[in-house]
């Protein structure tokens, strides 16, 4: 990539969620305190995109008074297909060199390291787009990765327009990529809604690039639980329990007791030093600061932005108001 080029993020968030039953775009619904596409923005500072550019439609003012100026916007009216949402964004990449990131309001947990892994392939091997992939045993729903003999992507074929032999392909597309900018400013123009959805595929793209013999590939995630979605209130459950089992994996590996990882609540942005013990039931707020040799008791309640220092015993059953600083020993 040239010395002058860009990180772009480009962030699907116009679609309407009607599954999630409610008045609210599913987009401001919240894991931990904090909206789905805020996550989303969080993610796209953190690989140190140069630009955030967010495509919304639907309740869009609700988006808006969320994200406020943390990002550009771009306004897609119809819904017309992913492909479509790229084009509404294209005053914003002309005249850019470098890559631009798809990411998805809907899809708030996946690791900086995974999208910083798949950025770092397409400009180290020249890919003009760089697809993350995952392994499916039951892909049903998800755009199939057909491949070639050599093993490259030949092209996506979404679940509606696959044929039988295509449907038992496991590999799948996430709808997560990296894409060459003036590479797909090219591409979507030659984009045509001549599929079951009638609608503008991005998915096309690396058809047209391949056609083109420009290099495509692919990064498979390691971990599948990081492009899950949330269309409804069952699946921001699902991903209220993935992100908490991978926050306190996270404590528990450096040194931190947690005696139910089931019941402990650590939100984001939360330090403890070692050898502290958290008991059953607590909730430990963002932006906390908790030292080392510390025992928090059950059912105690830390707010948001507290500092507990090294060797404090916090009993049962305690709740420390957010901003405090506690330096010696609750025990109620």
């Amino acid at each position: 990539m040239e010395e002058n080029s860009d990180i772009i993020t480009l962030i699907m968030a116009a679609g309407k969620g009607t599954r999630m039953k409610s008045n609210k775009s599913k987009l401001v619904q919240k894991i931990y305190d904090k909206e789905l596409v805020q996550r989303v923005v969080d993610l796209a500072e953190n690989i140190g995109s140069s630009e955030i550019i967010a495509v919304v439609g639907f309740l869009k003012e609700q988006i808006i008074e969320v994200l406020g100026d943390r990002v550009k916007y771009a306004y897609q009216n119809e819904l017309l297909g992913t492909g479509h949402a790229v084009m509404q964004a294209e005053e914003y990449l002309k005249g850019k060199k470098g890559k631009v990131v798809i990411l998805y309001g809907d899809v708030p947990i996946i690791r900086p390291s995974t999208l910083k892994n798949l950025i770092a392939k397409s400009i180290s091997q020249k890919e003009y787009a760089t697809v993350l992939t995952a392994i499916y045993d039951n892909p049903t729903g998800y755009g199939r990765i057909v491949r070639d003999e050599g093993g490259s992507i030949k092209e996506i074929v979404e679940e509606k327009d696959a044929d039988p032999l295509q449907k038992e392909i496991k590999e799948i597309n996430s709808g997560i990529y990296c894409f060459d900018i003036e590479e797909l400013l090219l591409a979507i123009k030659k984009l045509k809604p001549n599929n079951a959805q009638g609608e503008y595929y991005l998915t096309d793209v690396i058809k047209i690039m391949n056609e083109k013999g420009l290099k495509t590939g692919a990064v498979i995630v390691e971990d599948d639980t990081e492009i899950l979605g949330v269309n409804d209130r069952v699946q921001l459950e699902l991903l209220t329990r993935v992100l908490r089992k991978r926050i306190n994996n996270s404590h528990m590996k450096n040194g931190v007791t947690i005696e139910d990882s089931e019941t402990a609540y650590i939100y984001d942005d939360v330090i403890i030093g070692m050898d502290t013990v958290i008991s059953p039931n607590v909730t430990i707020k963002s932006n906390c600061v908790i030292g080392s040799n510390c025992y928090i008791g059950s059912n105690a309640y830390i707010g948001e932005g507290v500092k507990i220092l090294d060797n404090v015993q916090i009993g049962n059953g305690v709740k420390i108001k957010s901003g405090s600083v506690i330096t010696k020993d609750i025990i109620e």
